[in-house]
C-alpha cells in the first residue's frame, strides 16, 4: 500500500480531525442505543471524550479571531482546560460540543492565512507535580497532528470500555493510521502471495 503526500495541507488536517470527532459522535449515539443496561456514560467513556474535546478547544481558542499574521506566535495551552463535568456526564452536551468543534474545523479549512508552518508556541506544565512550566516553539501543522494523534490514543482506550458495554466500535477504531496501513499492506501482500501460489499449481 503506497502512501501519498498530496493531502499534506492544513485543510486536509482540519478535515482529518473533524472526521475523527465524527467517529466519537457515532459511537456515543450507538452507546445510547445499544449499550448494556448497566453502562454509565460518565464513568469511563465521557471523561475521555471530554478530555479530547477540550484539547481541540484549546487549539481553537488560540486561533480565535486570526485575521492577520501579526498573531503568529500565539501560545496553545492545553493545560488551561475548563474540565466541564457536564460534557463528560451528559451525552447530549458532549454531542453538542463535538458538533461545535467540527463546525469550527470546517470553517477554518478555507482560511488562507493559516498554513502548516504557521508559527505558534505551546505552554506546558511539567514535573511530577506540575511544579514548573515551559514554552516551546511549534507550528499549526504540528499541533493539528498532535490533537489527531492524541484523539486516536484515547480512542484505543475507549474501545475497551465500549466492548465491555456490548458495543464494538470496529476493528480499526483507535488504531494509529500507520498501523492500519501496515496491516492492510500485510493483507494485500498475503493475498498476492496466495494468488501467485495458485497460479503456480
Amino acid at each position: 500500500m503506497q502512501t501519498s503526500t498530496e493531502n499534506t495541507s492544513a485543510a486536509a488536517l482540519w478535515r482529518y480531525n473533524a472526521t475523527l470527532l465524527k467517529q466519537a459522535m457515532v459511537l456515543i449515539e450507538r452507546l445510547q442505543l445499544e449499550a448494556q443496561s448497566d453502562f454509565v456514560f460518565g464513568k469511563a467513556v465521557g471523561p475521555h471524550v471530554r478530555h479530547i474535546i477540550e484539547h481541540h478547544q484549546a487549539l481553537l481558542t488560540t486561533l480565535a479571531d486570526w485575521t492577520d499574521l501579526k498573531y503568529a506566535g500565539r501560545s496553545v495551552d492545553y493545560d488551561a482546560r475548563q474540565r466541564d463535568l457536564r460534557m463528560q456526564s451528559e451525552p447530549e452536551v458532549t454531542l453538542a460540543a463535538l458538533q461545535s468543534v467540527i463546525d469550527r474545523f470546517q470553517s477554518l479549512e478555507a482560511n488562507q492565512l493559516l498554513s502548516l508552518d504557521t508559527p505558534l508556541t505551546t505552554r506546558l506544565q511539567a514535573g511530577l507535580h506540575g511544579e514548573w512550566e515551559t514554552t516551546v516553539p511549534t507550528s499549526l501543522g504540528r499541533e493539528l497532528l498532535f490533537v489527531a494523534s492524541h484523539t486516536v490514543h484515547h480512542y484505543a482506550l475507549l474501545g475497551h470500555y465500549c466492548k465491555a458495554a456490548g458495543v464494538d466500535p470496529g476493528e480499526d477504531f483507535g488504531k494509529a493510521p500507520a498501523t492500519v496501513a501496515f496491516e492492510q499492506a500485510g493483507i494485500e501482500k498475503a493475498a498476492f502471495a496466495q494468488t501467485e501460489a495458485e497460479k503456480a499449481k
